[in-house]
């Protein structure tokens, strides 16, 4: 237990001292004719930080804070490497969607997933199910 509590203490530490503590993170979904836009605003992460992943029809979208200065006395005690979730979100992923074309770009603070709409129906992730008479 004592372990336990120090862990959970050291992550919190980390989470108020690192880039002077973490901002809350805020997300904003657009939709327009040509595509879906996810903003999600994490003024104190990097681009490094986050993590973008198409699993089946969703799009999984999560970072972590490191702590590399204060792992490097860990590491020299021995200890494992600290990994300080900060966002996981998952979106679902409408089948108009082109997933070859999804784009994600990060300017200050702001990381913006591009999700195009398909013109090709070839290319949409729909199947149509035939109903079957008894």
């Amino acid at each position: 237990m004592k372990n336990v509590l120090r862990d959970f203490v050291h992550q919190i530490d980390t989470m108020n001292t690192i880039s002077g503590g973490v901002a809350a993170t805020a997300v904003n979904i657009d939709k327009n004719t040509d595509n879906i836009t996810i903003r999600i605003n994490a003024p104190s992460m990097s681009s490094e930080s986050f993590n973008i992943y198409l699993q089946g029809n969703q799009l999984v979208v999560y970072s972590v804070l490191n702590d590399d200065s204060v792992l490097e006395n860990e590491y020299a005690r021995g200890a494992a490497r600290h990994m300080v979730p900060v966002f996981n979100k998952v979106f679902e992923i409408p089948p108009i969607v082109d997933r070859d074309e999804i784009d994600a770009v990060y300017e200050e603070g702001l990381l913006k997933v591009i999700m195009p709409f398909s013109s090709d129906p070839s290319k949409m992730d729909i199947k149509k199910i035939q109903i079957r008479h008894y």
